[in-house]
């Protein structure tokens, strides 16, 4: 089992201009984000083929990880309009020991277009989006050895969460 680290931020507004043209996700949207879902990860992360990484995303949109949160959930556009990162988002997570909080469940970058702030900008309209819809927190989980995904969500005041810490 990998060793998952959830994390926490207090949402905030955009301080400065986005440098992707980006918008929320749309239904039109689920063969792109499965086919992005399945090649964004190493082989078999996102399932076995690319209809299961379909399938997946569908039931992601469903709901099967919480209620998911459509004007939350932004997609980044190359030059032609093509998704090329995108960021999930619910307003609770499924389980117990998460908090009680909007969710990140999915941050995926094209694998051609990493190392250029997508990421960072569709977590920083996430923010601004749930700030404006009056949501104090939100948090995500993430794998303890991604140092890269580790070091975004720090450089954006995340910090770790845990159920006893919530108790304080």
């Amino acid at each position: 089992m990998t060793d998952m680290v959830t994390l926490i931020a207090k949402t905030t507004p955009l301080e400065r201009e986005l440098n992707i043209t980006s918008r929320t996700v749309q239904p039109t949207d689920l063969p792109r984000l499965g086919e992005l879902y399945f090649t964004a990860y190493d082989a078999g992360v996102a399932g076995d083929s690319l209809e299961v990484a379909i399938a997946d995303m569908q039931a992601s949109l469903e709901g099967k990880y919480g209620p998911f949160l459509p004007e939350a959930s932004h997609v980044a556009l190359d030059e032609s309009g093509k998704i090329v990162a995108a960021v999930l988002v619910v307003e609770r997570a499924v389980g117990d020991d998460t908090p009680e909080a909007p969710f990140i469940i999915e941050l995926i970058t094209d694998r051609e277009h990493r190392r250029r702030g997508l990421a960072e900008d569709l977590v920083l309209a996430t923010l601004d989006t749930l700030f404006n819809e009056g949501q104090k927190d939100v948090a995500l989980r993430v794998e303890a050895s991604n140092s890269a995904a580790l070091a975004l969500y720090l450089s954006l005041d995340f910090h770790r969460w845990s159920p006893e810490s919530a108790e304080d």
